[in-house]
């Protein structure tokens, strides 16, 4: 097994681009930034400068674009402690290989994410397969998700998605209908049942699978592509019209979204989203209406924009929607909460009076 992260066949342009899509978070503790919003946020526990942060970052990109070791690391490393004084916790050798590793083991495995989630890779290879790294002294749950393949739609890789743990090696690849058969396989693997405990991280109770550190429960490709950031300024025009253009082409993941809207606060509330998360549209959902080319990207902006503005009404089974007004004709722009605090546009349509008046008389009307 190889000891270190050096041994990775990259860079690639995925993982360089998830590095370089984060914002600077100084920290008091490895707590301060946890799990999913580590998609979003370069942290360095205990760094509590931008300038030290800044100078950390740069290490960890040139690794990522130039291909830089672990040793190339530790003298760049050694040199921004003395520059700016930094007392770290750990021995040396010990927190050096955490920052290093850490760091590009989820770039890769974001970007890894994002080019299996391409339209067309995901036609051609439907299935996902679990690698353990080879470790000699495994994880027992790691080991056993070895060689399991499993739809890349299961619910095992929204929490499992590797690394899994610090120093964790474990991969996962791509497989295709044929790849499956060759391995003996009729169908995949159901996955096996993800069992959580409960453990106190940072002052809270997070929820934990079984075989994961604590921190590691999320798929940072994943969150990288849907979740944004809150806060986060919404698509100029230009870039919602590039958005639609490329999600049409296959060219983004089927998971990559854009802020198209913001939500007023009171309805975040009443949602129970964070404070700042906006309304976001998916290539997934592009696609999926790519048979009603009159409604696009910049329909589905605005369509979000006014029907916000106007108030949403939520009805059965938790379907919110709002009313809008395309060309002189009633339109209902349908939204989504998903499970990972998101607020998705995923449908904009034309649709008749009667429908349009149960909505206004029977749906329950959401804060604004």
């Amino acid at each position: 097994m190889p000891a270190t992260i050096d041994a990775l066949d990259l860079p690639f342009e995925e993982a360089i681009s998830f590095f370089r899509d984060k914002t600077n978070t100084p920290t008091k503790t490895w707590t301060d930034v946890y799990a999913a919003a580590h998609s979003h946020s370069f942290m360095v526990a205990g760094a509590a400068s931008n300038a030290l942060l800044d100078d950390f970052r740069s290490e960890i990109l040139k690794a990522l674009e130039k291909g830089t070791t672990l040793a190339d690391f530790r003298e760049g490393f050694d040199g921004i402690v003395q520059k700016h004084g930094w007392e770290y916790k750990g021995k040396r050798g010990w927190r050096s290989r955490i920052i290093f590793e850490t760091n590009l083991r989820t770039a890769y495995s974001a970007g890894r994410f994002a080019q299996q989630t391409k339209p067309e890779t995901l036609e051609a290879f439907p299935y996902w397969q679990y690698h353990h790294s080879g470790a000699i002294h495994p994880r027992r749950e790691h080991l056993a998700w070895d060689g399991l393949v499993m739809r890349a739609d299961n619910p095992f890789w929204l929490s499992n998605y590797p690394p899994n743990g610090w120093h964790c090696g474990c991969f996962c690849s791509a497989v295709s209908r044929d790849g499956l058969k060759r391995m003996g396989k009729s169908s995949p693997d159901e996955g096996p049942e993800l069992l959580f405990r409960a453990e106190e991280v940072g002052g809270k109770r997070r929820e934990v699978p079984f075989g994961v550190d604590p921190g590691f429960e999320y798929n940072p490709g994943r969150s990288w592509l849907t979740g944004g950031r809150p806060h986060e300024p919404i698509a100029t025009p230009h870039l919602v019209q590039a958005f639609g253009r490329d999600a049409l082409l296959g060219n983004l993941p089927i998971g990559a979204t854009v802020p198209v809207a913001e939500v007023p606060a009171a309805t975040l509330t009443q949602f129970g989203l964070e404070e700042g998360i906006r309304a976001r549209m998916s290539a997934e959902t592009l696609l999926g209406h790519a048979d009603r080319p009159e409604i696009g990207a910049e329909v589905y902006a605005a369509a979000a924009k006014d029907a916000l503005a106007a108030g949403l009404f939520e009805g059965e089974r938790g379907r919110v929607s709002g009313i809008v007004t395309i060309d002189g004709k009633p339109h209902v722009v349908g939204f989504k909460v998903t499970r990972n605090g998101e607020f998705l546009v995923t449908t904009v349509h034309r649709s008749r009076a009667a429908r349009i008046e149960r909505i206004l008389k029977t749906w329950k009307r959401v804060a604004k």
